[in-house]
C-alpha cells in the first residue's frame, strides 16, 4: 500500500477537517511577511478593504516603508508594523512573543508568507541596476554558493520559520498561504536554468504539503500560490520577456490570489494554485 501513501494522506486531510477555511470577510487578524513593498504591501492594502474587521500585522525586515506609512494613515489603528527578518530564527521567535504581548490572546486567521528573493544579489535596491551576475543562473557554471544559500534562506527557510512562529497563534479554520512560483514546479520544468529560484520554490512547495499534513489536526489549511508575473522590483530584470497582457499589476495579482483563498474547501489543503484558481502540478 505504500506507493499510494500520498493519496491516502490527501484524503485524510479532507476527512479530518471539521472547520471550514475562514472567509476573508470574517478575518480578524492577518500576518503578512514582506509587507513593506511589492506583493506583500499589495496584500495588506487589499485585506484592509476585504476583511473590514481585520488588523494586519505587517512584518518586514525594515519594519516600515513609505507605502506602509501611507496605508497606516489611510487605515489608522488597523496595521501593526513589525520588524522581522524571516531568515533569522531569533527574529521570528521574537515576533511570536511580541504578538502574544501586543494582541492579548487574539488568534491569527491568515498567515501570508510573501517575502521572496529572485537571486542572491537582490536587495531593496532597484533590480534593474544589478549586474548580470546577479540575475537568475542560466547554467551550472554560473552558480554561486553564497548567493544560492541566500535565496534558500529567504524563499524556503523563511516561510517555515514564520509558520513555526505563528503556528501557536493560529485559529481554527486559519489558512497558511505560501507565495510560490510556477517555475518551482518540477513537473512543469521544461527550460531549466534559474537554479536557486526554482530549487528554493520547489523546497517551499514541499513545506506547504508538510504544513497541510501537520496542521490539519488543528483545522488549519496550507496552500502554495503562484502570483503570475506581477510588476514588482523582483520581476524588473525579466519583464522585457513577458507579454504585456501577462504582466499583472500588484492589485490584480493580489486580488486574484485572495479570491482563490476565499474559495478554498477542505480538500484543497496542501495544493498549489495559480492566481486564477487552477491547480499547478508540483
Amino acid at each position: 500500500h505504500f506507493h499510494g501513501f500520498g493519496r491516502t494522506q490527501r484524503a485524510m486531510v479532507v476527512s479530518s477537517a471539521s472547520v471550514l477555511p475562514t472567509r476573508l470577510s470574517a478575518m480578524k487578524l492577518v500576518v503578512v511577511s514582506g509587507a513593506s513593498r511589492g506583493l506583500g504591501l499589495g496584500f495588506a492594502s487589499q485585506l484592509l478593504r476585504r476583511a473590514p474587521q481585520s488588523t494586519i500585522v505587517a512584518a518586514s525586515r525594515s519594519g516600515t516603508s513609505d507605502g506602509l506609512e501611507r496605508l497606516m494613515s489611510e487605515y489608522p489603528g488597523r496595521i501593526l508594523p513589525v520588524a522581522c527578518d524571516v531568515t533569522e530564527q531569533a527574529s521570528t521567535r521574537a515576533l511570536t512573543e511580541q504578538l502574544k504581548a501586543d494582541l492579548g490572546g487574539a488568534k491569527v486567521d491568515l498567515l501570508l508568507n510573501v517575502a521572496g528573493k529572485l537571486h542572491g544579489g537582490q536587495s531593496s535596491a532597484a533590480a534593474e541596476t544589478l549586474p548580470s551576475e546577479y540575475m537568475p543562473e542560466r547554467s551550472l557554471g554560473s552558480i554561486d554558493a553564497t548567493a544560492m544559500q541566500s535565496v534558500f534562506a529567504t524563499n524556503a527557510l523563511g516561510p517555515v520559520l514564520m509558520a513555526q512562529a505563528i503556528a501557536p497563534l493560529l485559529a481554527k479554520g486559519a489558512i497558511v498561504a505560501n507565495l510560490s512560483a510556477r517555475v518551482g514546479s518540477i513537473g512543469d520544468n521544461r527550460l531549466g536554468g534559474w537554479w536557486s529560484y526554482r530549487m528554493s520554490k520547489a523546497a517551499l512547495n514541499m513545506a506547504t504539503v508538510n504544513m497541510a499534513i501537520e496542521l490539519r489536526r488543528r483545522d488549519v489549511y496550507a496552500v502554495s500560490l503562484h502570483p503570475g508575473t506581477a510588476d514588482t522590483g523582483l520581476s524588473v530584470p525579466f519583464q522585457k520577456n513577458v507579454r504585456p497582457e501577462k504582466l499583472f499589476t500588484v492589485e490584480y495579482s493580489t486580488a486574484s490570489m485572495l479570491d482563490v483563498l476565499d474559495g478554498l474547501s477542505p480538500s484543497d489543503s496542501g495544493a498549489f494554485f495559480d492566481y486564477a484558481g487552477a491547480r499547478v502540478e508540483y
